[in-house]
């Protein structure tokens, strides 16, 4: 990545023509895949992350409604999702809930996910939040079976203790095949479309989004909202 950050910003600034200077010019990543925003004396373009492709003109960013116009828009574009604006329903997805707290998290988890079971863990010991917990099936198909199982299961009690990683993830005791499962394709095409690489993904009360987790750092995360 490294390596193909170093190459676009030198064609940016041939491009440009402000010379040969590669640490002159500033970075940050897009939602995009394959591009980043780069700017060079003052010139904000938009750029392939092989550095072939240069766009320039106007980037409109239809989630947070604002044109992007400089790297630090494009950071936020790239750090921040506002549920709010777009109007995200998360239980249309059929979350778990933990917690009754008037702050809003959601976590896109795999049951298998051993960081995820860290970050459930920890979830349990902070106030004034409701977490809104979605299962994906991240980790292949044991993982498939599992979250099917979760979202079918004959005794939602069983399925939330599994979740919330107070028994073995495993696959449970299902309705049977008349069970809709629409609210899992929901999750997958949510992840999609939020840029999740990897789980576990958060999306704070603000927007923030962040990947993956250490073991003792949510309260802190969380307490660093606007």
């Amino acid at each position: 990545m490294l390596r193909k950050i170093l190459s676009l910003a030198v064609i940016f600034a041939s491009v440009t023509g402000a010379g040969q200077v590669v640490a002159e010019t500033a970075t940050t990543p897009l939602p995009i895949n394959g591009m980043v925003a780069a700017v060079k004396n003052d010139k904000l373009a938009f750029v392939s992350d092989n550095g072939r492709f240069v766009f320039r003109g106007t980037l409109y960013d239809t989630w947070s409604q604002k044109e992007i116009t400089s790297l630090a828009d494009a950071d936020r574009a790239f750090s921040y999702i506002d549920l709010a604006k777009l109007r995200f329903q998360v239980d249309d997805l059929a979350p778990f809930t933990y917690g009754t707290g008037p702050k809003e998290v959601v976590i896109f988890t795999d049951p298998q996910c051993p960081s995820c079971h860290q970050l459930v863990q920890d979830l349990k010991k902070v106030e004034g939040y409701t977490f809104k917990i979605l299962e994906l099936s991240a980790m292949g198909p044991e993982s498939g079976k599992i979250v099917r199982s979760l979202h079918c299961a004959k005794d939602k009690a069983e399925a939330l203790a599994v979740a919330l990683g107070e028994t073995k993830p495993r696959v449970i005791d299902q309705i049977g095949d008349d069970c809709d499962t629409s609210a899992i394709g929901k999750r997958i095409i949510s992840a999609q479309m939020f840029g999740v690489k990897g789980v576990p993904f958060m999306i704070r009360n603000d927007g923030l989004v962040r990947h993956g987790y250490e073991k003792g750092s949510l309260q802190s995360w969380l307490a660093g909202a606007n």
